[in-house]
């Protein structure tokens, strides 16, 4: 049976143990570059590894060589980051259900590139204690929450139009500008959020979800 699912491991600090208890065991592990050490801390082998092979160790080259794990290696003169070619080869494979799991403490380019990047996906993102997932006017989000969790909308790519209901401070049909912090820190005051945009893309962004200090 063909698999659905796809968990990306990327480069930077080690990632949170907490993520395992959010990942699907049936998946395709993809790591790219330096992920490769971090799926394996986690007890998740990867079945493909991708990347410039810049910040890997020479050892878990070895060891994917060793295990016959599918390897594309590329140049480091790419458009691309790793993490971008570790999700377009999850799609390539039919899989769109896919999340990017960082430990945080990559560069900060790096982290900010990522999350514009994967906007137009289907991608969950876990960056060190928080989870990122994504609405476009095509793709609403329905979130599980605690009551009084924290939760910040972030708009990509320019100013988005939304609606949300679940938080405190809920917007109706309201603008969030590309270029101002209206949008950090609100708070969940129902188990269930909802957010829609009808023009634009907003990050949704739970900063504590794995653990952390108010």
């Amino acid at each position: 049976m063909a698999l659905t699912h796809a968990v990306i491991f990327t480069g930077g600090n080690p990632p949170n143990a907490k993520v395992l208890e959010h990942l699907i065991d049936d998946a395709l592990v993809i790591a790219a570059d330096s992920g490769y050490g971090h799926a394996q801390s986690l007890g998740m082998q990867p079945h493909l590894l991708v990347g410039d092979m810049d910040s890997i160790a020479a050892s878990d080259v070895a060891d994917a060589q060793a295990r016959n794990v599918d390897i594309h290696t590329f140049d480091t003169a790419k458009d691309e980051t790793d993490t971008e070619i570790a999700v377009y080869n999850a799609m390539q494979r039919g899989i769109t259900n896919i999340t990017v799991v960082s430990g945080g403490g990559d560069r900060f380019d790096h982290l900010l590139g990522m999350v514009h990047s994967l906007a137009a996906t289907h991608c969950t993102l876990y960056i060190g204690n928080a989870r990122i997932c994504f609405a476009r006017p095509d793709v609403p989000a329905s979130l599980s929450v605690s009551v009084d969790d924290t939760i910040s909308l972030i708009p990509l790519g320019g100013s988005c139009v939304i609606s949300t209901t679940g938080l405190q401070w809920n917007l109706s049909n309201e603008e969030l500008q590309a270029f101002a912090s209206r949008g950090v820190s609100n708070t969940a005051t129902n188990s269930n959020v909802s957010v829609t945009v009808s023009h634009g893309a907003v990050a949704i962004i739970q900063p504590f979800f794995l653990g952390g200090n108010l």
